[in-house]
C-alpha cells in the first residue's frame, strides 16, 4: 500500500508540474459508514455525518475533449451508528477523522452551450488518515458514557488502517474560471483493524472473538466549488 501511495504521489507531482490550470477547491461532504462483522453478531444502524473538504485543484487537457485533474485535499469525516449484540444495550458510536486525500480523475468535456461545459469524471482516490477521535455512549435515558478515544486511531496496534483506496465518479459544470462538482466515492479497502471490535469486546458464545472478521468502508458524497487560474494565458 505504501509503495502505491508513493507512486501515486509522484504521478500527481508530474501532473502538477505540467498543469494548465491551478486553483482552489472546497465544499461539503456527507460520509456514510458501511460496518460489517462476520457472523451477523452485531446489528448496525448506520447514520451519515457531515464534514468538509478544502485544498488545491490541478487540471490538464491531454486532448481537445479529454483531460486529467488532481486534487490535494484536507478533509473531515463524521460517521455515526448504533450497535448492539442480540440481547445487549444499544451503544451509540460516533467517529470523527481528519484525512489527507488525493483524488485523480480522467474526464471528458461536453459543450452544452456557449461558455458552459459539463465534464463527467472517474478515477481513484488515495487517502491517508491523519488523526481523529471516537466517542461512545449507552443509548439509555442517562446516556452513560462508554468510551472516549482521543489518541491516534491509526496503525496496526490501534483501531484503524491509515491508508485507503477509493473509487470516485461524478461530474463538473464549468463556466470560465468557475466550476461546481458533485461526486461520490466508495472505499475499496478495509478501514478497521482486526483487533478492534467496534467499541466493546465481541461475544464469545460460539467461537473466539478473533474469528469474527470486521470490516468498515466509507461512502462519501461531495459538493464542491472550484476556482482556477489558467496558466496558458
Amino acid at each position: 500500500m505504501k509503495k502505491i501511495i508513493i507512486i501515486f504521489l509522484f504521478t500527481v507531482l508530474c501532473v502538477n508540474v505540467s498543469a494548465q490550470r491551478l486553483g482552489f477547491v472546497g465544499g461539503y461532504q456527507l460520509t456514510t459508514p458501511f460496518p460489517v462483522v462476520a457472523g451477523n453478531v452485531i446489528d448496525f444502524n448506520e447514520k451519515s455525518g457531515s464534514g468538509f473538504h478544502v485544498g488545491g485543484f490541478f487540471d490538464w487537457d491531454f486532448h481537445k475533449r479529454f483531460g486529467l485533474d488532481a486534487q490535494i485535499l484536507y478533509t473531515m469525516r463524521n460517521i455515526k451508528f448504533d450497535i448492539h449484540y442480540k440481547s445487549d444495550t444499544t451503544t451509540v458510536f460516533k467517529r470523527t477523522t481528519y484525512n489527507f486525500e488525493i483524488p485523480l480523475h480522467v474526464y471528458a468535456n461536453f459543450h452544452i452551450k456557449k461558455g458552459w461545459i459539463i465534464s463527467p469524471f472517474l478515477g481513484p482516490s488515495f487517502n491517508i488518515g491523519l488523526h481523529g477521535k471516537d466517542i461512545a455512549w449507552q443509548n439509555t435515558e442517562h446516556q452513560k458514557p462508554v468510551e472516549l478515544q482521543t489518541k491516534d486511531l491509526y496503525g496496526k496496534d490501534n483501531r484503524m488502517n491509515r491508508f485507503e483506496i477509493a473509487g470516485e465518479a461524478g461530474f463538473m459544470l464549468k463556466y470560465k474560471n468557475y466550476g461546481a462538482r458533485a461526486s461520490y466515492s466508495l472505499g475499496l479497502t478495509n478501514l478497521t483493524t482486526q483487533k478492534y471490535a467496534f467499541t466493546t469486546s465481541l461475544p464469545t458464545t460460539s467461537s473466539p472473538a478473533t474469528h469474527y472478521n470486521r470490516y468498515l468502508f466509507n461512502g462519501v458524497f461531495k459538493l464542491s466549488f472550484v476556482y482556477v487560474f489558467d496558466l496558458r494565458k
